[in-house]
C-alpha cells in the first residue's frame, strides 16, 4: 500500500508540477499579449495625433494664403474706389443728384439762418 501511495504521490506531483508549468507559461502569454496590445494602442494614438496636427498645419497654410489674397483684393477695391472717386466731375454728380436723386438747390423760403454767439 505504501508503494502505491507513493506512486500516487509521485503522480500528483508531476501533476501538479505541469499544470503549475501550464499556468507560468499562460501569465507569460497574456503578460505578452497585453504588452502588445497596449503597444498597438499606443502606436495609433501617436498616428493619430500625427494625422491631426497634418490636417491642422494644412489648414493653417490655406488660411494664411486666404487672408493673403483677401488683402489683396482690399487694395484693389480700394484702388477702384479712388479712381471712381477721381474720374466723377462735380458736374456729373450734380446731375445725377438731381436725375436719380430728385434733389435741387433749396428755395429762399426753404433756407434758414441759424445765429452762433460767440
Amino acid at each position: 500500500m505504501k508503494k502505491n501511495n507513493k506512486i500516487k504521490d509521485m503522480n500528483e506531483y508531476k501533476k501538479e508540477k505541469k499544470n503549475k508549468h501550464k499556468n507560468k507559461r499562460k501569465k507569460k502569454l497574456k503578460k505578452r499579449v497585453s504588452v502588445v496590445f497596449i503597444s498597438v494602442i499606443t502606436l495609433g494614438v501617436v498616428i493619430g495625433n500625427i494625422c491631426g496636427y497634418t490636417v491642422v498645419s494644412d489648414l493653417k497654410y490655406d488660411i494664411h494664403y486666404l487672408k493673403k489674397d483677401l488683402r489683396q483684393e482690399e487694395i484693389r477695391l480700394e484702388e477702384l474706389k479712388a479712381k471712381v472717386d477721381t474720374s466723377t466731375s462735380i458736374q456729373e454728380i450734380e446731375n445725377k443728384a438731381k436725375e436719380e436723386l430728385n434733389m435741387d438747390y433749396p428755395n429762399k423760403n426753404q433756407i434758414r439762418y441759424v445765429d452762433v454767439e460767440k
